[in-house]
């Protein structure tokens, strides 16, 4: 059988669990080496054990800059290159109005949503430009795409994140610039189970949940293998000539009103 990235070595920011974990398991099941990272080392290490000894786990805070050089250092030392990245790690905030503005928690949510994935892309592009067929993908959200209320912070992150991928991509996509092309695209999730929506938030918060099912069109939330699916597909071969693409996996959320 022929594995699509036999061979690749990867990396999934948050990949511990939910949309992270469903991509590392497919990049493993497809023949990639991944590197997984996460804050919570009891999650690391029990993600790792399920995906097994073609993975790694990396404990590390995507804001600590030398952690971060030092999780990169062990990359290259390993394996010499880096061919696959999703930048997955990310949090959501309190329902603020604007007008209740807590600058402290919105520093955090764009510190860690839109200046931890530029500091991780800073590193992935010098690892991969040395070779070919290198990607990149941001997991971003539909709350980048549409405005919603009480959503300021992560909103914002979510949009900067979105024109950030979209800058890299295009700095990127040259081979004239002498260094080999990596594709970078994002995915705007809509309102997906596990991660920020565990069982237990849903059932503890009925009435965001009902919010959160009715602003799709198809009216559910999405599976983290659905979403995973539109990532492992960014990251291959097929979508060779997709680059700067913000694709929207939201049940209709972002089609318009309904």
């Amino acid at each position: 059988m022929i594995m699509m990235f036999n061979g690749k070595i990867a990396l999934v920011s948050g990949g511990t669990r939910g949309i992270g974990f469903n991509v590392a398991k497919r990049l493993v099941e497809e023949g990639a080496y991944c590197y997984i990272t996460g804050r919570d080392e009891e999650h690391g290490r029990n993600a790792q054990e399920a995906l097994g000894k073609s993975s790694s786990y990396v404990a590390v805070d995507v804001m600590d800059e030398a952690g971060v050089a030092g999780l990169f250092a062990t990359i290259e030392k390993q394996h010499g290159r880096l061919d696959l990245a999703v930048n997955n790690a990310g949090v959501t905030t309190s329902r603020a109005l604007v007008r209740d503005l807590n600058l402290p928690e919105w520093r955090r949510v764009l510190d860690i949503n839109l200046v931890g994935p530029l500091l991780l892309m800073s590193h992935e592009i010098k690892l991969m430009s040395r070779d070919v067929g290198a990607s990149i993908v941001n997991v971003s959200s539909c709350g980048g795409v549409l405005g919603q209320p009480r959503q300021s912070a992560y909103s914002t992150s979510k949009a900067a994140l979105n024109m950030l991928t979209q800058v890299a991509a295009v700095e990127c996509a040259n081979p004239a610039s002498g260094h080999n092309v990596v594709r970078i695209n994002a995915v705007c999730p809509g309102p997906t189970l596990g991660g920020m929506n565990t069982d237990e938030r849903l059932r503890a918060n009925p009435a965001s949940t009902e919010e959160k099912i009715q602003s799709t069109a198809m009216k559910r939330f999405a599976k983290p293998e659905e979403i995973s699916a539109a990532v492992i597909w960014l990251l291959s071969e097929q979508a060779s000539y997709v680059t700067g693409t913000l694709l929207s996996v939201d049940g209709g959320f972002s089609a318009g009103k309904f």
